[in-house]
């Protein structure tokens, strides 16, 4: 990993190509199948910013060692790791990665140390661990058994081998016919999970430990899209019930709310294929402001973009 800041912009390293650049007091780098560590200080608050590129097969075990070490460092700290799950395809490959488990030997290279107390063994295969929730960002308005149904994908590729019990995923129960409702029941849900004497009066969001997000290709995340400004825009709800007509498949959904994803500990974009590749940068550089994904912006906490190319 390379610390990059205002004295060093213009170095290369093993001839990867860079971009240096300057965002609002924010220095961002990036370098091709490399991990840049990108600091910036905004209003006393420090965050972190990453974009890391590489083959399919390279990005998806990064991403599930990020999540694992993470995962033990929320249950050493906190005594759990809650986990929101991003829907559609792009991560099915990483949900059956994290499913096998990772090796010490692949967080080592990835330099994501586990906590005191568990194993580090080069050998060990680490899966998520058993004091893990899953909760879900978004869910299409369907029977649980439709082949387009979020839970359905959740259930066949992360949950069988994971070691998590079913009953810790929270899920959206989008085969209501009343989606308002559902939506408020989701929000009480997690409510149970962050009560106000936990996270405080003045803290009116709840505060995930790793926030996963898919990229659309017309950059829409979770269930948030451009042609929807309500959406977008509410600022006191947690879970939201809306119509995608442009959606893939169209029709009504459920969604976690811009705040609720901004408050997260840590956001990861896991994004695959050259189209979503190219707009993940282009939103990681700020040059495309206009669609939903440029709306995540950590309040206080870290940013990760994972995009690769078969």
């Amino acid at each position: 990993m390379i610390m990059f800041n205002k004295h060093n912009l213009h170095n290369k390293v093993g001839g990867d190509k860079t971009y240096p650049l300057r965002l609002h007091n924010t220095i961002c780098v990036i370098i091709r199948s490399t991990t840049i560590h990108v600091k910036q200080h905004i209003m006393n608050r420090s965050s972190q910013k990453f974009l890391y590129h590489d083959s399919e097969t390279a990005t998806t075990e990064h991403a599930a060692a990020l999540i694992v070490a993470k995962a033990y460092r929320a249950v050493a700290e906190r005594g759990r790791f809650l986990m929101v799950l991003a829907g559609g395809n792009s991560p099915r490959i990483l949900y059956k990665r994290l499913a096998q488990g990772v090796s010490g030997e692949l967080l080592e290279h990835y330099k994501l140390p586990l906590p005191d107390g568990w194993s580090k063994s080069r050998e060990t295969l680490h899966q998520l661990p058993e004091k893990s929730w899953f909760f879900m960002g978004d869910e299409r308005c369907l029977p649980v058994d439709h082949p387009e149904s979020n839970e359905r994908m959740i259930r066949e590729t992360l949950l069988p081998h994971s070691g998590i019990g079913e009953n810790h995923l929270v899920r959206m129960a989008g085969e209501m016919a009343d989606t308002e409702e559902a939506a408020r029941e989701y929000e009480g849900a997690i409510r149970s999970f962050f009560p106000i004497e936990e996270r405080g009066t003045s803290d009116k969001f709840p505060r995930f430990d790793l926030m996963l997000l898919g990229l659309g290709d017309d950059g829409h995340t979770a269930s948030l899209f451009a042609d929807n400004a309500e959406a977008l825009q509410e600022q006191n709800r947690w879970v939201i019930a809306l119509n995608a007509p442009f959606g893939k498949p169209p029709g009504k959904r459920l969604s976690l709310t811009l705040p609720v994803i901004n408050h997260a500990r840590n956001i990861l974009f896991f994004a695959t294929g050259k189209a979503k590749s190219e707009l993940a940068e282009q939103i990681f550089l700020e040059e495309e402001k206009s669609v939903p994904a440029s709306l995540v912006k950590p309040v206080n906490g870290t940013l990760f973009w994972f995009t690769a190319q078969p």
